[in-house]
């Protein structure tokens, strides 16, 4: 089939009106046609109009000039970054990320752009954003301003992944044709914030305190008793739980659980967490008025969750202390200890996620397997269960030497005459004889005369060289087969 004639690559005019303007018509570099008025009635002069059009065509073509105009990344490049915002949460939205996990991202990149003095897309650097970590992570103290907080290395590591997020997207939309970012390096996050686990004689305490207390944020004692409880068995999170709705509960049959769709999950996996036997039957009676949508628990904002449950553990802190009664030795020793407190005196604090990290803790006191820890944390990787449970996993070091293979090992030496074996080195330590690796089956004391080890040539530490069957020595001695025990030819 021939192909259409796209003219001849001089341009052609016409007018649309008698004793109107030329119109200029040409192919550019896009290979669609082209028109385009020369605002002149003059042919001449619409001819040389043409004319140039027609000249920054070819070099377009070529490589050797920008279009008119710019291209898509020139026109994108120049856009305010605050426009490239609003496709990038409308993006981040259709692939199915919670409005806080959108919001929160593009809040922390207007920050960093107004921190680098960003306006356009095509301002973003590498260099800049290196400057405004390094200031934010060591501030520097003004006289009339209160000193600002440092940021933490896992500050500056969602700093940088928001940005280098965007950026990508950018790259990837067609908005940038390389990742301006691409080199900057994010810093190791370090955990800031220690938790500590509850004990098991902490939760008694807690649990009756609980239990009997007053209101507060709204739960009464029993609906924060069975919240707390829960957290514990199942190790959902805060947000995962506030989610959970009458449907979720499975509290029928011998093994009952709490199953929550993958929409309402941290990592976007369903996620069926079982409960203890003794719990299911309160939580059936707690929820059994409630209609299928609505929300098991009625719990506050995601701030004061933390207060509420350190409230209730100052509570049984203090009931504890109580308890001393007037044994003022015993209260001081109770004073002076880590029991119940929301902060202990090695800095590890207690909040609403201390209860997720104690089902973890108590999983593995247990005595369940890394992979079993897993599992129920619903961890994505084994590391993390380990870096965070590893130290509480029972000690198998000592147990899987024992369970090792011991191997004797003894030493073959032979008189070079008839008679019979060294009691020392043709003997294993139990009596079992030596194996004579000339002759399958066959011991040092049974081998006699036919094959007889040369003591002179072969002196301490030399391996010894058996001597062939008719009396001389072997041009070609073979090294035993080591699976065998056979020589080899």
């Amino acid at each position: 089939m021939a192909r259409r004639k796209r003219g001849n690559g001089k341009g052609s005019l016409f007018r649309r009106t008698e004793g109107g303007s030329w119109i200029a018509s040409w192919y550019p570099a896009d290979g669609k046609r082209k028109e385009r008025s020369t605002r002149t009635t003059s042919k001449a002069d619409a001819e040389r109009i043409m004319q140039k059009w027609v000249e920054r065509t070819a070099l377009v073509r070529e490589g050797l000039a920008a279009p008119e105009g710019g291209t898509d990344l020139d026109r994108h490049a120049a856009a305010s970054i605050e426009s490239h915002l609003d496709a990038f949460q409308a993006a981040k939205r259709a692939e199915g990320r919670t409005e806080r996990h959108v919001t929160e991202t593009a809040n922390m990149i207007r920050e960093c752009a107004n921190g680098c003095d960003w306006t356009a897309l095509g301002e973003l650097s590498a260099e800049d954003l290196e400057r405004y970590i390094t200031r934010k992570r060591a501030p520097i103290k003004t006289d009339k301003k209160k000193q600002p907080r440092p940021w933490t290395p896992r500050t500056a590591h969602k700093c940088i992944t928001a940005l280098r997020t965007f950026a990508r997207w950018c790259v990837a939309d067609g908005r940038l044709e390389a990742d301006p970012l691409a080199r900057v390096k994010k810093p190791r996050p370090t955990r800031q914030r220690t938790r500590r686990m509850l004990q098991v004689e902490e939760w008694r305490w807690l649990r009756a305190v609980t239990e009997s207390g007053p209101e507060r944020m709204g739960m009464d004692g029993h609906s924060r008793r069975l919240l707390y409880e829960l957290a514990i068995q199942t190790g959902l999170r805060s947000s995962e739980l506030r989610s959970l709705s009458r449907s979720c509960l499975v509290l029928d049959g011998d093994r009952p659980y709490v199953i929550l769709e993958a929409k309402r999950t941290k990592n976007r996996k369903a996620a069926r967490q079982y409960v203890r036997p003794e719990l299911a039957p309160a939580l059936a009676r707690f929820s059994a008025r409630m209609t299928p949508g609505a929300p098991v628990f009625t719990m506050p904002r995601r701030e004061h969750v933390a207060a509420m449950l350190r409230a209730d553990l100052d509570a049984a802190r203090k009931a504890w202390l109580d308890d001393a009664g007037t044994n003022a030795a015993e209260r001081v020793k109770r004073e002076g200890s880590d029991f119940l407190l929301a902060e202990d005196h090695d800095g590890r604090r207690f909040d609403f996620h201390s209860l997720r990290h104690t089902c973890g803790a108590w999983a593995a006191i247990g005595g369940a397997s890394p992979k079993a820890i897993q599992t129920l944390m619903r961890h994505s990787s084994i590391t993390l269960t380990l870096d965070t449970y590893g130290h509480l996993l029972p000690d198998e070091a000592a147990e899987t030497v024992t369970r090792m293979p011991m191997v004797h090992t003894t030493s073959l030496r032979l008189t070079g005459t008839d008679a019979a074996p060294v009691d020392d080195g043709d003997s294993l330590p139990d009596g079992t004889p030596a194996v004579d690796y000339a002759t399958p089956g066959r011991t040092v004391a049974e081998h006699g005369d036919s094959a007889r080890w040369s003591r002179k040539t072969n002196g301490p530490g030399i391996t010894p060289r058996p001597f062939s069957k008719r009396g001389g020595r072997d041009s070609n001695p073979q090294p035993p087969d080591r699976q065998s025990g056979t020589l080899t030819n």
